[in-house]
């Protein structure tokens, strides 16, 4: 075996004409439509040989999983071990893609959150182990359609003893990767990166439907709290409570917070109770950079008129304004679908009418 790499070495990257075993070489791995060469093949034809295999990229897609779906189906019914970590760099993966991963027994996914590491995640590696060899591509090629079969992508793969030393590098590198204190499980990662995924997916829909493309609206996602108290908002209304409670510093973004909730929550008609006139403006603009036109937003108090705002989708008013009887019996107990009160950076939210 360690002749035959010998020989692969040699072929590779001394003298071509020297003959030796295909699969102990070295090789340059990319796609090729006019050959036919695809860089899916040669990851198809590694997983149908290993004992075990590790993958790192920075994006999964279910077009990239697709065609491997088989194969690893088969290697589910072998038992052959896999471990799978991927990143929430840009938000790219698809949680469908993951999700069907994690479907198949013999699979461990993991997540890298690049914003706690506060660090970068761009790694696109597969590393098969047979016995005492290793086979490794590594380049440019993420888990998804066009970098497996169209794409202009430039990998090499590596065959290696487990004690090679630049194996072992790599082998090293996608253990610290995958021990880290950034690396989540799929039980902690995945509802609230689901939820943020389609967050994002929807925000970027509404902003390419305007006539005009806002870019701010574009580019708008939500933080990790803001996610946090959305996946967890959705979990309190399903067990059946009417009330929640969302706690946080100065800055953080609880306005935000609140309009993706009443978005992703589906709430018709809202109540936004605040202390303040510039208060209820600010928030106001948050909520329209959330919500498309469709949606009527009006102010009640600091000088704006109860009647002309009363009937819009959603209400920004100062609770001095709103408490007084003549205003607040224009009122049905019926007409809100949620009440939001904020006050001293408080929010609370309850689906009770006014």
């Amino acid at each position: 075996m360690v002749e035959e790499l010998r020989k692969g070495l040699e072929t590779a990257y001394i003298d071509g004409s020297v003959v030796s075993n295909g699969l102990y070489q070295p090789q340059f791995v990319a796609n090729n439509y006019k050959e036919g060469k695809k860089v899916l093949s040669s990851i198809e034809d590694e997983l149908l040989s290993c004992e075990q295999f590790q993958i790192s990229v920075a994006f999964i897609t279910m077009g990239g999983i697709t065609p491997l779906l088989q194969t690893l189906k088969e290697l589910e019914n072998k038992g052959i071990p896999g471990q799978i970590l991927t990143t929430n760099y840009l938000n790219f993966s698809d949680p469908k893609a993951l999700e069907k991963l994690h479907s198949l027994k013999n699979l461990t996914i993991r997540m890298f959150d690049v914003e706690k590491a506060e660090e970068g995640f761009h790694t696109k590696g597969y590393i098969f182990k047979k016995e005492e060899i290793y086979r490794i591509i590594i380049g440019s090629s993420n888990m998804t359609k066009d970098a497996l079969t169209t794409n202009h992508e430039w990998n090499t793969r590596i065959v290696s003893t487990t004690q090679g030393e630049v194996a072992k590098q790599i082998v090293d590198e996608f253990h610290r990767l995958w021990n880290s204190e950034y690396s989540r499980s799929f039980e902690e990662f995945i509802d609230e990166y689901k939820t943020r995924y389609e967050i994002i997916k929807k925000q970027r829909d509404m902003a390419k439907q305007e006539e005009v493309i806002s870019i701010e609206k574009y580019k708008l996602k939500p933080n990790s709290m803001q996610t946090s108290f959305i996946t967890n908002l959705k979990n309190i209304i399903s067990s059946g409570e009417e009330r929640a409670l969302l706690i946080s510093a100065t800055g953080t973004g609880k306005s935000y917070a609140s309009a993706f909730a009443m978005r992703e929550l589906g709430f018709k008609r809202v109540l936004f109770l605040v202390h303040r006139g510039q208060l209820a403006r600010q928030t106001k603009k948050s909520y329209e950079n959330i919500f498309p036109k469709t949606v009527s937003m009006g102010i009640i108090g600091g000088g704006a008129s109860v009647e002309e705002n009363m009937q819009k989708d959603f209400i920004f008013a100062m609770v001095q304004t709103l408490s007084r009887d003549e205003h607040l019996k224009k009122f049905d107990p019926g007409t809100f679908d949620c009440i939001i009160m904020d006050e001293y950076d408080i929010i609370g939210l309850s689906r009770e009418a006014a």
